[in-house]
């Protein structure tokens, strides 16, 4: 898997198939779960490598995504891509137009809590998805 098909599933957050070792604080999501908490989100996403954008994750399953790529400055170009999100079993999948060559990847979503989630393949590949409305979802709760 190309690791940058992880900044495209943060979008949707987009995107997972290993156990990230969630934190004591950190709840699992199913697949279903994680596709229903991002359905209809922006989020803002910075990933292990350096990877960080945004990414708006629609109703329908299509995640889009803007995003700058590790060691290149502010002023480099945003890069865009589009994808479909589906839910299999425990992981969230997402397949790309170009990220990961076009191939699905899938993985495991935590909550860390209200707004603020990770998504991961295995321990050391991550994204953090932090919600737009999370500051407002979480004054609510």
């Amino acid at each position: 898997m190309n690791f940058n098909s992880l900044p495209a599933l943060a979008a949707a957050a987009f995107a997972f198939a290993l156990w990230a070792t969630p934190s004591l604080a950190d709840r699992i999501l199913s697949g279903p779960e994680a596709h229903q908490t991002l359905a209809g989100q922006t989020f803002d996403f910075n990933c292990v490598d350096g990877t960080r954008g945004q990414a708006t994750y629609a109703k329908s399953g299509v995640a889009t995504a803007s995003y700058r790529l590790p060691g290149t400055g502010e002023d480099a170009a945003i890069q865009k891509d589009q994808g479909r999100v589906r839910a299999n079993g425990e992981n969230l999948c997402i397949r790309w137009t170009s990220l990961n060559g076009g191939e699905e990847g899938c993985y495991r979503m935590t909550e860390r809590r209200p707004g603020q989630y990770r998504i991961a393949e295995g321990q050391a590949r991550w994204c953090d998805l932090t919600a737009r409305n999370a500051g407002a979802r979480e004054a609510r709760n």
